[in-house]
């Protein structure tokens, strides 16, 4: 998966500083600084835009855009044209929803700036490079993760300023963008260059699994995780034999899933019994409703909502004022976006799945190629990345599969 030794000169250096401390903001600082009274209203409101500002000081500051794919500039052209009329029309079309507080709420697409200068670092120093920086962020995240959920269920004291959920009894809350691909990427290490030095990276990954199943207790990241995996196993080009022995690892793991009941509490969590029932029927709700709200509007939708009247809000979160975008993946963006999703989100996709079926065909796929990919489309129904919390993994993306 490219070269990993990253030269550290100045030059780089100012890469790196960058890309951790904005995968730091991305985190909330690691939840370890107490953000209170107005300040902790100014940062739940700006600190997207505080991160769109620094990535685009690093796009500045890299001349990125002379050093990177016609595709790339197509798409950020494309991008800012189709949200500017977004925010425009939202503006215009509704009494009480500002084009300040529109322009506020569609600022986190502009972090796609970010993706010019991590394609330049990785043309210049290799795409391993830049995932070994993001892995110094992961491991101190699921390292941070476990000793809050083993400190509460010792003494029932928190030092994480993160908004906390209870499931099973069990201290649940996100492990963010970063934190679950980079579960994907440290499978694919130890995978594909089992006879190199990965002690670090199988460590990663037992850390990250750990948080997914144990401290994250997402389904929808079950399944885009776990089906990133099963997808390199199955798909990543190797010998007959190999390509046999993964099917048969595969069979095993299955049948240890079904045999410890792992499979059957899974598709019990969507049943009446459970504790995730209502969970599951607002979610069917809120996708029932956004696609009738994108299907009135195809061209628009209703646009991006930031006014906070009764009647904008009850459009923005449905009838019981119970639906929220980020629980419906897709369909949630659907009615925000309009048929500009397509120029957005659907436009660089398909040229990802072509881009990695002519890679396919040269025998120049890498496993993360497969694994990345296939964790964008799986997690699209739900998690989608172009949720604001998970919107950071969305330039990283574009410039990777570049």
């Amino acid at each position: 998966m490219n070269k990993t030794r990253l030269c550290i000169n100045k030059t780089n250096a100012v890469y790196i500083s960058f890309f951790l401390i904005l995968a730091i903001m991305d985190i909330n600082v690691f939840y370890l600084i107490p953000i209170e009274g107005n300040l902790s209203w100014i940062w739940g409101v700006y600190r997207k835009l505080l991160l769109v500002i620094v990535a685009f000081m690093l796009f500045v500051w890299s001349k990125a855009w002379k050093h990177t794919t016609l595709f790339m500039k197509n798409y950020v052209v494309a991008m800012v044209a189709s949200l500017s009329i977004i925010v425009v029309t939202s503006a215009l079309r509704y009494d009480g929803n500002p084009l300040k507080y529109v322009l506020l709420e569609a600022s986190y697409f502009l972090l796609i700036f970010l993706a010019f200068p991590i394609y330049r670092f990785m043309v210049r120093n290799g795409k391993n490079s830049f995932f070994s920086t993001l892995n110094i962020v992961a491991f101190i995240w699921y390292v941070i993760c476990i000793m809050q959920v083993l400190i509460y269920s010792v003494t029932g004291n928190f030092f994480l300023y993160v908004d906390h959920l209870f499931r099973n009894d069990n201290l649940r809350f996100s492990l963010k963008s970063v934190g679950c691909v980079m579960v994907v990427y440290n499978f694919c290490k130890i995978w594909t260059e089992r006879d190199k030095k990965i002690g670090f990276n199988l460590l990663q990954f037992c850390l990250g699994m750990y948080c997914v199943f144990f401290i994250q207790q997402t389904r929808a990241f079950f399944l885009a995780i776990g089906g990133a995996i099963v997808a390199v196993l199955l798909l990543y080009p190797t010998t007959v034999s190999k390509k046999i022995r993964n099917i048969m690892l595969l069979i095993v793991i299955a049948c240890i899933i079904v045999g410890n009941g792992f499979l059957s509490t899974f598709l019990e969590s969507f049943g009446s019994k459970s504790i995730e029932y209502n969970s599951t029927i607002l979610r069917q709700g809120a996708f029932l409703y956004f696609w009738e709200e994108f299907i009135k509007n195809p061209i628009l939708g209703h646009g991006i909502i930031a006014g906070s009247s009764q009647y904008l809000q009850q459009i923005k979160t449905g009838p019981i004022s119970c639906y929220y975008y980020a629980d419906t993946g897709f369909i949630g963006e659907l009615p925000q976006l309009g048929i500009f999703i397509t120029n957005i989100y659907i436009w660089p996709l398909c040229r990802a799945i072509k881009m990695s079926f002519k890679q396919e065909k040269e025998k120049t796929v890498d496993a993360f190629s497969i694994g990345f990919l296939a964790y964008i489309l799986l997690s699209s129904p739900t998690v989608i990345c172009l949720n604001p919390a998970y919107y950071f993994i969305w330039p990283i993306f574009i410039a990777f599969m570049e």
